[in-house]
């Protein structure tokens, strides 16, 4: 194993050689080319992009270009760049641990144990991350489709057309990371306040209890969220 960063810096011939890949991805899909064919070109490019190593834990050994959102679960996501991280054997292991079938989407949301909406959250954070770090941040390289980042909101209970801020991977994270609505709402609800239908999004307003306190004293504190 290696922990060796690559370098913050895309050249332009690995940039060349990393479009030429994403050219052939979408030549493959745009051309109806068989299912596998085409995940075989969407691996080659997460590979490529992420530097052949694992996002998670850096190791150069055992790669699998992971689909973020199952595939099984999110066809529509499938092919699109940024649904994919590079994970080691042992991290890719964990990521599908548990339920790995296809899902019976009649039941709520990880009911069987296979879509683990935390673990998802966790992955878009750390990929957004070496995105950034390593110079890659890019639409086309990190794509998600509307119908993905909907099909997320309405996950998290929110409306398709709820705004979210920043680039198509970084809504993705602020997605997965707020509360869920419905739960959000019924925890207010239960304590005397509102918090509407809008996303807390980063530098939005939380209320904190002092346990200390009679509950009825709460202290309203601007905070910022950052990505753990």
């Amino acid at each position: 194993m290696t922990t060796k960063s690559p370098s913050s810096v895309l050249s332009d011939a690995k940039r060349s050689s990393l479009n030429a890949r994403l050219a052939m991805l979408r030549n493959a899909v745009s051309a109806e080319r068989s299912r596998a064919s085409c995940l075989r070109r969407w691996s080659e490019f997460v590979r490529e992009r992420d530097g052949f190593r694992c996002v998670d834990c850096h190791s150069q050994e055992r790669l699998s270009a992971h689909h973020i959102c199952r595939k099984t679960f999110l066809g529509a996501a499938q092919f699109d760049t940024g649904n994919g991280i590079t994970l080691c054997r042992t991290c890719h292991r964990e990521a599908h641990a548990g339920f790995n079938g296809r899902p019976d989407m009649s039941l709520p949301v990880d009911a069987q144990g296979g879509e683990k909406l935390a673990s998802m959250e966790r992955l878009y954070s750390i990929l957004l991350d070496d995105a950034i770090e390593r110079g890659r941040m890019c639409e086309e390289y990190y794509f998600l489709s509307d119908e993905v980042l909907g099909f997320l909101k309405v996950l998290q209970g929110f409306d398709p057309k709820t705004y979210f801020p920043g680039s198509r991977l970084e809504r993705a994270y602020l997605i997965l990371a707020e509360p869920e609505l419905q739960m959000r709402q019924a925890i207010a609800g239960a304590n005397g306040f509102s918090f509407g239908d809008q996303p807390l999004l980063p530098g939005g307003v939380m209320i904190v209890f002092d346990d200390e306190k009679d509950r009825s004293q709460s202290s309203i504190l601007q905070a910022r969220w950052g990505r753990l």
